[in-house]
């Protein structure tokens, strides 16, 4: 059985669009509790925006999508793979935020914590919903 490359890539879309969506909400959700504050500056000086949140919900559920076409389309099990590099990828993530911004918060760095797990259930959820493999050519 094969994946079709725009099957995979729609569902990574429609993931990224729904993790960009609650990972917006819960980040003016964050905010509005004073979880995420402007005190906590980026590695590039600039606290937080809504803009980081969305693009990378967006561009990682993407890559997502590629990375399980190639396992789908090299593998005999690419969801399996992708399930196993995704939840691998997501635990190391964890510690990003800690190590990554300097002066981090706990609960900030829980928040974006959450936001990670949003992108990689969204991922996992829409590929295995959208994207049913295409029959075999059947050979004469």
């Amino acid at each position: 059985m094969k994946v079709r490359l725009l099957a995979s890539l729609k569902a990574g879309l429609l993931a990224g669009l729904a993790a960009a969506l609650i990972n917006a909400i819960l980040f003016f959700f964050f905010r509005q509790a004073g979880v995420i504050t402007d005190s906590v500056l980026l590695p590039n000086q600039q606290p937080m925006t809504v803009v980081p949140v969305i693009v990378s919900s967006l561009v990682l559920a993407l890559l997502g999508s590629v990375a399980y076409y190639l396992l789908a389309r090299f593998t005999g099990d690419g969801y399996r793979y992708i399930t196993i590099i995704a939840s691998v990828l997501l635990i190391l993530s964890f510690a990003n935020p800690f190590f990554g911004i300097p002066g981090v918060t706990v609960p900030y760095a829980l928040a974006l914590n959450v936001m990670h797990v949003v992108v990689v259930a969204a991922l996992l959820y829409a590929l295995r919903q959208f994207t049913a493999p295409a029959p075999d050519p059947v050979k004469p």
